[in-house]
C-alpha cells in the first residue's frame, strides 16, 4: 500500500516500532509542537528544495549524478537520466516557483532555515524536542534537508546560522544511523 506525506508514514511506522535503539515516548514524539513543525517541513519548507536544486543546468545534472553510482543502469540510461532528467527538471523549475510564488528561492529558502534554526535554539538539548532523541519534527525536517545530501546546497544549509543547523544535522545523523526500522 502506498503512503505518501511524510507526518502519515513517521506515524505508521511509530505504529509499527516494537523496539528502537532508543527509548521512544510516542506521546512526546508526535505531540502537538512536533507535529506543527512537521507539518511545516512538508508544506513550507520541502516547497522550496526543488527550485534550489534546479536553478541552473548545472545544478540540475549534479542533482541527478547519483545515478552514475546506481547498479543496473546502462551507460545510455545514465546519460538519458542526468541530461533528459536535468532538462525536464529545468523547465520545471519556472513552474513551480510560479505554482508556490517564489521570487527568490535562496533567499527564501534560507528564510525558512532561519525559522527552525531559531526553533532548535529555542530548545534545550541537541533536538527540536529539548531532550536527546529527535521527535517527529525532527525527523520530518530532516528528511526534507536530507533531499540535498551530496549538493552543494547541503553544504550551505549546513552553515546557515552558525553552528547551531550544522551541529543538528550532526546529532540526526547519529540518531538515524542505526537500524531502527
Amino acid at each position: 500500500r502506498a503512503m505518501n506525506e511524510s507526518s502519515r508514514i513517521v506515524e505508521a511506522l511509530l505504529d509499527r516500532l516494537h523496539h528502537a535503539p532508543m527509548a521512544v515516548d510516542k506521546a512526546a514524539f508526535s505531540s502537538a509542537g512536533a507535529k506543527q513543525w512537521s507539518d511545516w517541513s512538508v508544506d513550507e519548507l520541502a516547497v522550496y528544495m526543488y527550485p534550489n536544486m534546479t536553478r541552473s543546468w548545472s545544478e540540475c545534472t549534479t542533482t541527478l549524478q547519483y545515478c552514475e553510482g546506481a547498479k543496473g543502469f546502462s551507460s545510455m540510461d545514465k546519460f538519458l537520466i542526468r541530461n533528459v532528467g536535468a532538462f525536464g527538471m529545468s523547465m520545471a523549475h519556472g513552474k513551480i516557483k510560479q505554482k508556490y510564488g517564489i521570487e527568490d528561492e535562496r533567499t527564501e529558502l534560507f528564510e525558512k532555515v532561519d525559522a527552525w534554526t531559531a526553533e532548535l535554539a529555542a530548545s534545550d538539548g541537541p533536538f527540536r524536542s529539548g531532550t536527546d532523541v529527535p521527535d517527529m519534527a525532527d525527523v520530518s525536517v530532516y528528511g526534507v534537508l536530507r533531499a540535498a545530501a551530496g549538493l552543494p546546497l547541503y553544504a550551505e544549509i549546513a552553515q546557515r546560522g552558525g553552528a547551531g543547523v550544522q551541529a543538528w544535522l550532526e546529532a540526526m545523523d547519529e540518531a538515524t544511523s542505526h537500524p531502527a526500522v
